[in-house]
């Protein structure tokens, strides 16, 4: 797998936008100032591209290169609208099963849980445009080609996507320690979405509140938690032997 490749300098970044480049990231010049640079941000803004203001010390790694103030990172994998997506979805499979990450930031078990998607004919993974892992080299390698078998869906907020959800009768079961309920409580052979959260934070009570339906996995009472790639991969397994 080769390395991300980054695309340095303002017009070569519009361009990249304007044909559609799969861009992972893109870091701003804190204090650049131009009518072309007041046109890219308006055109990254307007994709829904993720990005970050840096002080000029941030781009001293840039330093080799031309940047303008504008570095950005071609992801090596495609990333869609999930609103585009999940209207595919609904086309083709009658009984879909989505996965909605909370703040997953490590790239491994990022990856770990795309390769569990994969491996369970999952319909889409979907992340949020900020407070995510990067889909990077690591991210592929855990992932074992999982990646390039498993939509990967963005949104500006989960929020959205659990709306959304909801408007299409899809039922949401948010996974934390903290519900009453086990995973093996509920009829899962219908349309459903499972949400997981950071092994840090946890979904967030932003989400919590929106979603009516909670889930545990069975733990033995000297463990807190498992890690979150493994709960996913516990809840998804008993998701296909309830279809099976």
């Amino acid at each position: 797998m080769k390395e991300n490749i980054n695309i340095y300098g303002i017009r070569s970044i519009i361009e990249a936008v304007n044909n559609k480049i799969n861009i992972d990231k893109v870091w701003l010049l804190k204090s650049q100032k131009s009518n072309l640079f007041n046109h890219l941000f308006s055109l990254i803004k307007s994709k829904k591209i993720p990005y970050t203001f840096i002080p000029k010390e941030g781009f001293e790694k840039f330093s080799k290169k031309n940047s303008q103030g504008a570095v950005a990172r071609i992801s090596p994998v495609a990333v869609v609208d999930f609103e585009n997506q999940l209207n595919l979805i609904l086309e083709n499979n009658t009984n879909p099963l989505i996965i909605l990450l909370d703040g997953i930031t490590d790239a491994r078990n990022f990856g770990a849980i795309i390769r569990t998607a994969a491996a369970t004919s999952s319909d889409t993974v979907v992340i949020s445009t900020s407070g995510s892992a990067p889909i990077n080299n690591d991210v592929v390698k855990t992932s074992a080609g999982g990646v390039f078998k498993t939509t990967i869906s963005k949104v500006n907020n989960l929020k959205d996507a659990v709306y959304l959800l909801k408007a299409n009768k899809i039922d949401i079961i948010a996974l934390t320690e903290k519900a009453e309920k086990l995973i093996y409580d509920y009829k899962l052979n219908k349309p459903l979405a499972i949400l997981l959260g950071s092994e840090n934070n946890g979904i967030s009570q932003g989400l919590l509140k929106i979603i009516d339906k909670r889930a545990k996995l069975p733990m033995n009472k000297n463990n807190d938690s498992l890690n979150v790639s493994v709960t996913c991969g516990v809840a998804l397994y008993e998701i296909i032997r309830q279809r099976r």
